[in-house]
Order: C-alpha cells, then sequence, then structure tokens
C-alpha cells in the first residue's frame, strides 16, 4: 500500500489528525474564554449580571447606563421623525388604496374577457 512506508506507517498518518484536534479543542477554549470575559465586562459596565437571549442587559428601574433600552433623547431631529412618520403613514394608506384599485382592475378585466369569450360562444354555430 501506498502509505506505507518500509518501516511502517509514515507519523504524520496518526499525529497530523491528532494535531488537527488538539488545535481546534484549543480554538474552542480560546473563544470561550473571550466570549466570558466580554460578558463580564458588560456585566461590569452595566452594574447587572442578568441579561436577556441576545446579551442585552435587562434592568427594571430606569438605568442610563443603557441607553438603547431608553427613547432616544431629543437631539432636534424630532421635527423630521414626526414628517417621516406622516410620510410613512400616508405612503402606507396609498398602496393599500392601489392595491384595492389593482384588485378591481384585475376583477374588470376578467369579467371583460368572460364576456368577449361567452359573446364568441353564442355566435359560433351548434355542432350536430
Amino acid at each position: 500500500m501506498w502509505w506505507w512506508s518500509n518501516y511502517g506507517p509514515t507519523g504524520w498518518m496518526f499525529f497530523g489528525p491528532m494535531m488537527m484536534l488538539v488545535f481546534m479543542a484549543m480554538l474552542m477554549a480560546g473563544m470561550f474564554f473571550v466570549m466570558r470575559a466580554m460578558h463580564r465586562h458588560r456585566s461590569e459596565v452595566v452594574g447587572t449580571s442578568s441579561t436577556d437571549m441576545c446579551g442585552v442587559a435587562i434592568s427594571p428601574s430606569h438605568d442610563h447606563s443603557a441607553p438603547w433600552r431608553d427613547e432616544p433623547p431629543d437631539d432636534g431631529h424630532s421635527a423630521f421623525e414626526r414628517d417621516s412618520a406622516e410620510t410613512l403613514q400616508r405612503l402606507d394608506e396609498e398602496q393599500r388604496q392601489f392595491q384595492e384599485f389593482f384588485v378591481q382592475l384585475r376583477m374588470a378585466k376578467n369579467k371583460a374577457e368572460f364576456d368577449q369569450f361567452m359573446a364568441e360562444r353564442r355566435k359560433r354555430p351548434a355542432r350536430p
């Protein structure tokens, strides 16, 4: 067989896969320790150790260290946000109206095609 040398199997046949497994175990352990350190750091910054499924800190009281849990501060863009919300509502209403119009248009087209088909069928002579 081609993988045997004169003195038996070569060393890479056994130690290669073993070294790959050891390397993968080291990488996984390193990722575990890094993630644990990140979790510990986040808990220290927020001041609590309880987190939800996404790793976001859960704080029942108002917590200024977690701005993503509160309403955004008023930074002068409230008029823009209000206008964009009104525009989005208007566009949603227009989209709903267009879809209703499209359904009615399709029904009218189907009715016209059906009426044309029935008129052509009535004009044909009856088969014996």
